[in-house]
This record gives structure tokens, C-alpha cells and sequence, in this order.
């Protein structure tokens, strides 16, 4: 071999590895210009979901900020349908407006939907639930609604942002909180409720307290036997 042709496929090497540098950079910004894309689509398919479902609830957003919503998003699909099928690499500061633009949108909607849960829950006398479970009163179904309501509070407020028949669920949830409060209040008399509160304490229920009607209330209730005169 000539010491030209040393040099030739010394050069070629050299510009195959260029190559292979340029294909690896290239390829390694499709990569990451389409995780981009995925990404900020994910967000305003969400945000249009948050919308709408917030939109139940008598929340609306300006007509202009949604036509450019669904712009930018129908601008995205179509870049990201033109990377799949032809790797050509476009300007990046298009993705990056939308980026921007959907965070902020994101924003606005997020506080529409925290705006939605400042509510004040239902009172429920949990100590009169324990007190009437201690003393044979049977409220094993009160007490699962209420855990049941609390658990559905809990997963909502976990949301940043909601989903489709999220508004119902919050409604239900604290109607069935407030629905409780009142079947305990009414599943027993508050003259019984509270001797049979008094009976907890250290002091206990005054003897005077378990007048004839109460007497009657208490073996109604078929826990009669439970009280016991302490002198």
C-alpha cells in the first residue's frame, strides 16, 4: 500500500467517524425534541380534560385562551407525526412556546380546581360514633360511608388536576359526610346521647340522669345491661 493510499483511508476513517458523531448528535436530538413533544402534549390533553370537567362547575376560560390551546396542540401532533415519519429535526422554539404557554395555562387551571375544594367538611361527632359502637349500638354502616367520603375527599385533593366526573364525586362525597352528621344525630335520642356521653366520662352519668323514659330509651336500644350504678 502507497503511502496515498495510507492518507485516502486515513482520511475516510476520519470522516466516517464524523459521520457517526453527526448521526448519534442528530438522532439524540429526535430523541429529545420527541420526549418534549410527548410531554407537553400529555399536559394539554389533561388541561383540556380539567377544562371541561371544570367547566361542570360554572368555571370558563376566555374563547381566545382555548383557541390557542387547541392551536398549539394541533400544532404538536403534527410535528410529532412529522418526526416519526421523516426524522427531520425543526426549530426547537416552537415546542418551547408551547412548553411555556401550557405551564402557565396549567396554572390557571390548577387554581380553578384548589378554588373547588375550599369547602368546609360536614361535622361528624366521632366520639358519639366510638361511644355508641362501645356500647353495642350498631354503626358499622354510618362508619363506612364516612370512610368511604373521607377516602374519595382524600383522593380528589391528591389531584393536581381533575378528571372527568371529578366535581360529581366531590358533591357526592360531601353530601354523604353531611347525610351521616344527620343519621347520627338521629340515631339516637339527644337526651340518650347524652347520658350515654356522660357515662364515658371519669365522672359518669349522674343517677338522676336515667329517668324512666331514659330507662326505656336505654333498653330499646337492647344496651340496658351495659350500665352499671357506681357508688
Amino acid at each position: 500500500m502507497t503511502l496515498i493510499e495510507r492518507i485516502q483511508r486515513l482520511h475516510q476513517a476520519a470522516a466516517d467517524v464524523e459521520d457517526e458523531d453527526r448521526i448519534k448528535q442528530r438522532t439524540g436530538q429526535l430523541v429529545s425534541l420527541g420526549k418534549t413533544v410527548d410531554t407537553v402534549l400529555g399536559t394539554l390533553m389533561g388541561l383540556e380534560e380539567a377544562v371541561a370537567e371544570l367547566r361542570t362547575a360554572g368555571f370558563s376560560l376566555p374563547v381566545e385562551v382555548l383557541t390557542r390551546a387547541g392551536e398549539a396542540s394541533k400544532a404538536l401532533r403534527m410535528l410529532a407525526a412529522a418526526l416519526r415519519q421523516n426524522g427531520a429535526v425543526p426549530s426547537a422554539g416552537g415546542v418551547q412556546s408551547a412548553h411555556t404557554y401550557a405551564k402557565a395555562l396549567r396554572q390557571t387551571v390548577e387554581g380553578a380546581w384548589k378554588d373547588q375544594r375550599q369547602y368546609t367538611p360536614p361535622a361528624i361527632n366521632e366520639d358519639l360514633v366510638d361511644t355508641l359502637d362501645r356500647n353495642g349500638i350498631d354503626v358499622e354502616a354510618i362508619r363506612t360511608r364516612i370512610e368511604s367520603a373521607r377516602w374519595q375527599l382524600d383522593s380528589l385533593e391528591s389531584r393536581s388536576l381533575p378528571k372527568r366526573g371529578d366535581i360529581a364525586a366531590l358533591t357526592t362525597a360531601l353530601q354523604s359526610l353531611a347525610e351521616c352528621g344527620r343519621d347520627i344525630t338521629e340515631l339516637v335520642d339527644p337526651i340518650l346521647t347524652k347520658v350515654i356521653m356522660d357515662t364515658q366520662s371519669t365522672e359518669g352519668a349522674r343517677l338522676s340522669a336515667f329517668t324512666p323514659e331514659v330507662l326505656a330509651g336505654l333498653a330499646a336500644l337492647g344496651i340496658l345491661e351495659r350500665f352499671r350504678v357506681r357508688l
